[in-house]
């Protein structure tokens, strides 16, 4: 076979494919390519579309993705390290506790637009509280789930919102 493969034109609706006789190769076996005549189904197209659409958008869907992570993780955390809840309860206060100390060391820091800051802190904080009291009641608590909506919905337009005026 050669070194380097040749490329064979295949006209177009074509179900045959001849490959030419690589050059000293004179007792090879002839080459088959097995190429599929279907056409492919709605619901391939369909979720080929849609995974095109998400991979473009990525960027702008990122919290969405992250929360839709959050839970899946929290839901395996209440059943495998139910003890987790310890650690994230205490751990809801520290975007407050962040905030408040950069303000009262280094107030230049804040910035033109403080309220980011602190709708990003309180945003931080309610999803901390909610993956601390999911870990402990389960994934199935109905108004845990319609909180995780409700955040979701809020950090993903805050994102929005965030990335669109800079």
């Amino acid at each position: 076979m050669a070194r380097r493969p040749r490329s064979v034109q295949v006209p177009p609706g074509a179900t045959t494919v001849r490959i030419p006789a690589q050059r000293g190769a004179q007792g090879a076996p002839p080459v088959f390519v097995v190429v599929s005549e279907s056409r492919p189904t709605l619901s391939s197209r369909i979720a080929r579309a849609l995974g095109g659409w998400v991979w473009r958008h990525r960027a702008a869907w990122a919290p969405t993705g992250y929360a839709v992570l959050a839970y899946v993780l929290a839901a395996v955390a209440h059943l495998i390290a139910p003890w987790m809840v310890y650690v994230l309860a205490p751990a809801a206060a520290l975007p407050g506790l962040a905030l408040w100390w950069v303000r009262v060391k280094s107030p230049e820091r804040i910035g033109e637009r403080p309220g980011r800051l602190l709708a990003a802190a309180v945003l931080a904080t309610l999803a901390t509280g909610w993956t601390a009291a999911l870990v402990h009641y389960g994934p199935l608590t109905v108004p845990l789930a319609w909180l995780w909506v409700g955040l979701t919905v809020a950090v993903q337009v805050f994102w929005l919102v965030v990335r669109r005026s800079k």
